[in-house]
């Protein structure tokens, strides 16, 4: 009897033999799947930030690389100084095809301002941040933080969250919609002019052609070979992969049952095309059916970094909120990496057209779209590369 599919245990509704789990478990045992899934040096910058390991700026890097990025690529690198952090786009690490004009590259370096800002308050400092503050003879250096002389620790919500926030890919309880202090907790984490949020319930008409335009963006793009190819390139399909790269989507935080994530990770690969079908069958039938609540993030000038940066940090606060509040969250970008496709390629603007519809202000742009309710299982953390791997030059600490 051959293995079961992997598409099929993604998908659910898996019955699986005593010769298939038999089989299963042996590759499994060949592969590694299995003991702790967590234990490894791809996962120990989690456990670094929670033991304190790292001291001084140091230790607000440590924070910042457990921040949220596109497809968990990990976008950055640091310049560390006595009393001065940097952060640098790293370019290499781009998505390509999937972000052809790094709309989210610098979402997700938003993300990493908004841990290493809430880490630097928590931890005492006065941090001042400024963006982009060479954009000519720099043009990688994003942001610029100066700390001056650390004070006394702050205890915060969103401090103690860091390490806790992971993005959720499984099933949410769709018939439990989220608490109106929930909600205006998050409306209340917009806290500038240079950017919006807008939430709406699934069931709504709203929510219905936001469900509707973000499986019709998901197949099209599993339909283009490049766009597929690089999501498929940064999803880690083996505890080897994971431990190797340290990056990327993985089977771990694919939203699976402890004993699914083992038995997919004991089967042959997806390739390309079978990751697509699953990758179009958990958005229709997990990611959009369940969730009870949509959001789109936006902002007057999409294609200014400055105010992609301050999206990226208003996502990230948003989740660190949602953390502590017991609220799952994940990213549901598909119509804006679509649109950016049909931007670059100069084709009629479809995706565009739906994502402004759903929008329903032509004063704003969404640049980021999400799912939030409650789950009835804790998301795993994600692979990271730790602070030595993503630090150019260290003065103290």
């Amino acid at each position: 009897m051959g293995y079961p599919s992997r598409r099929g245990v993604l998908a659910g509704g898996l019955l699986l033999t005593t010769a298939a789990v038999g089989a299963a478990g042996y590759r499994g045992w060949e592969r590694g799947s299995f003991g702790d899934l967590t234990d490894g040096t791809a996962f120990q910058p989690w456990r670094d930030w929670r033991s304190n390991v790292y001291q001084g700026p140091l230790a607000l890097v440590a924070a910042a690389v457990l921040a949220a990025s596109p497809h968990n690529s990990q976008p950055w690198r640091f310049r560390v100084e006595p009393n001065r952090i940097q952060l640098k786009a790293d370019l290499s690490r781009a998505l390509g095809p999937m972000d052809p004009f790094r709309r989210e590259l610098h979402l997700g370096l938003g993300c990493a301002i908004e841990n290493l800002m809430v880490a630097a308050r928590g931890r005492g400092y006065d941090p001042v941040l400024t963006l982009l503050p060479d954009p000519v003879a720099e043009p990688n250096l994003v942001a610029q933080v100066d700390l001056g002389s650390p004070g006394a620790a702050v205890a915060a919500p969103h401090l103690a969250a860091i390490v806790d926030r992971h993005t959720h890919r499984g099933a949410f309880e769709p018939r439990r919609p989220l608490p109106q202090e929930v909600t205006a907790a998050l409306a209340a984490c917009v806290d500038d002019d240079r950017t919006w949020l807008e939430m709406f319930p699934a069931g709504s008409d709203r929510g219905r052609d936001f469900v509707a335009a973000t499986i019709a963006a998901t197949e099209q793009i599993v339909a283009d070979n490049g766009m597929r190819q690089t999501s498929h390139a940064w999803f880690r399909q083996s505890r080897a992969d994971i431990d190797e790269h340290r990056d990327g989507i993985s089977i771990t935080t694919s939203g699976l049952s402890g004993f699914k994530v083992r038995l997919v990770m004991a089967l042959p690969d997806l390739d390309d095309a079978q990751f697509g079908r699953s990758w179009i069958d958990a958005t229709r039938d997990v990611h959009c059916a369940t969730a009870p609540l949509f959001g789109l993030i936006g902002v007057r000038m999409p294609r200014d970094r400055s105010t992609l940066l301050s999206a990226g940090r208003l996502w990230q606060r948003l989740h660190l909120e949602a953390t502590v509040r017991g609220v799952a969250m994940q990213p549901l970008n598909q119509m804006m990496e679509m649109a950016d496709r049909e931007r670059q390629f100069n084709r009629p603007p479809e995706t565009a057209e739906k994502l402004a519809a759903v929008t329903g202000d032509p004063g704003w742009a969404a640049v980021f779209a999400f799912r939030a309710g409650f789950a009835a299982t804790k998301p795993h953390p994600s692979p990271r590369r730790g602070v030595t791997l993503v630090t150019e030059a260290v003065g103290a600490g």
